[in-house]
């Protein structure tokens, strides 16, 4: 896809000025690749064809064909920005939905791109809180095929603005739980994310971060064509600073 590969390129040109920005004084970069368990529940629409998909964190294994997730964050004192992407490919083909008597199956393609900016606010010495605004951008790719009678394929490109608010509360030297949520609308009628992390610091520039991630759709796109439900699942990464 030649968006992944617009992504994939802009994550290298962003790593590789990191030092840079590290080596201006006042500036920090934290990046961290992770592995999003994610699963699928809610209701997909293409034409007049709609599908129930429930795709779990035990069909992770079987029905996530590929996957990967990248989340990063630069501050320069009181202001602060945050990248974070997730890509993967599902297909639902053994639980599937029967339609007069055919088989379903379901595969879906998706991109998140989410880019927000903000102030870093004190709380109570030492903790803080973030809160940003931005936006974010989702390629769905859902296509239905249907036995004996043959596919249909919805893409949509999903563009919202959001609000993000991120306490990070210091629980030890190393421990910190920082929670995450958005809430938003464009293209879409609603969007809203949770994302609870819990981060251990085992070293001066490097930690390992397991949390949990919800991420809501209400989509009602062109031609009947429309998604209602929630990408949701447990998050395991290690990241390094700069």
């Amino acid at each position: 896809m030649r968006i992944v590969a617009a992504v994939l390129a802009f994550l290298v040109c962003g790593l590789l000025s990191g030092k840079v920005l590290a080596a201006d004084g006042g500036w920090s970069l934290q990046v961290a690749p992770y592995l999003w368990a994610v699963g699928i529940d809610g209701d997909v629409e293409v034409g007049d064809r709609e599908v129930d998909v429930d795709v779990g964190f035990d069909d992770l294994i079987d029905k996530v064909d590929f996957g990967g997730s990248l989340l990063a964050r630069v501050q320069k004192d009181l202001w602060v920005s945050r990248l974070q992407v997730d890509y993967f490919e599902l297909s639902e083909d053994e639980n599937v939905d029967r339609i007069g008597g055919a088989k379903v199956e379901v595969d879906s393609d998706t991109l998140f791109l989410t880019v927000a900016t903000g102030i870093q606010f004190p709380w109570l010495r030492k903790h803080t809180i973030d809160v940003l605004g931005g936006v974010r951008y989702a390629h769905m790719d859902n296509e239905l095929k249907i036995a004996g009678v043959g596919s249909r394929d919805n893409t949509q490109d999903i563009f919202d603005g959001i609000l993000m608010l991120r306490p990070s509360f210091r629980l030890s030297q190393r421990w910190y739980f920082n929670p995450t949520f958005s809430i938003g609308a464009g293209d879409s009628d609603l969007t809203w994310e949770l994302q609870p992390q819990f981060q251990f610091n085992f070293a001066d520039n490097w930690g390992a971060l397991i949390g949990y991630r919800r991420l809501y759709y209400d989509v009602e796109g062109d031609r009947g064509n429309s998604f209602d439900g929630a990408f949701h699942g447990f998050m395991l990464g290690l990241g390094g600073g700069f």
